[in-house]
């Protein structure tokens, strides 16, 4: 009787099965259709993005630019290495001077006598004195050290050291250089 029962249920709506199987077979064709399409589409988008406009793969284009990016940082190695030479350099460069003309004797005219004094940044140079008269010059030189000399310096001399002292400090606070 139950075999009965589930074969008249079956037979009654077997038209209207089919209708909802054929449908759902329809659209399940459809939906592979459109996935097909779309997985071929992906595939050409894949290869053209592995084999790139000049026929490079992917893999081969990532290595170039790795090169060309490891050639970059050693070259900027480098370069950090010739401005860390150029900086130590730079040390031991003239930084300040400092110039006083003056008349040293009376009987000459104008400020013909000189004292010069010659600084690098670590306050290291000379002073360099030219007195002049009219029967003879003479020249002098004193060695500097941390921006003092060990030997007697006159007015001039220290007035002219001054000046190189103050302008090696106004570079080191890293303002402009002033031009005369």
């Amino acid at each position: 009787m139950f075999w009965d029962q589930a074969y008249h249920v079956v037979t009654s709506f077997l038209p209207q099965a089919l209708s909802a199987l054929a449908l759902l077979s329809l659209v399940a064709f459809i939906a592979g259709v459109a996935s097909m399409g779309m997985a071929l589409s992906l595939k050409k988008r894949y290869r053209k993005l592995m084999l790139g406009r000049c026929g490079v793969d992917l893999e081969e284009l990532l290595n170039h630019y790795g090169g060309i990016v490891a050639g970059c940082l050693e070259q900027q190695r480098q370069t950090e290495l010739r401005v860390k030479t150029v900086e130590q350099k730079l040390q031991r460069s003239l930084a300040g001077i400092g110039l006083v003309r003056y008349n040293a004797f009376r009987d000459t005219g104008s400020d013909l006598s000189f004292s010069l004094a010659l600084l690098d940044y670590n306050l290291d140079g000379v002073v360099i004195t030219s007195i002049y008269g009219r029967e003879e010059s003479r020249c002098y030189g004193k060695p500097v050290s941390g921006g003092e000399s060990i030997h007697h310096l006159s007015d001039e001399e220290r007035q002219a050291l001054a000046e190189a002292r103050q302008k090696v400090q106004f570079q080191k606070k890293g303002r402009p250089k002033r031009s005369r």
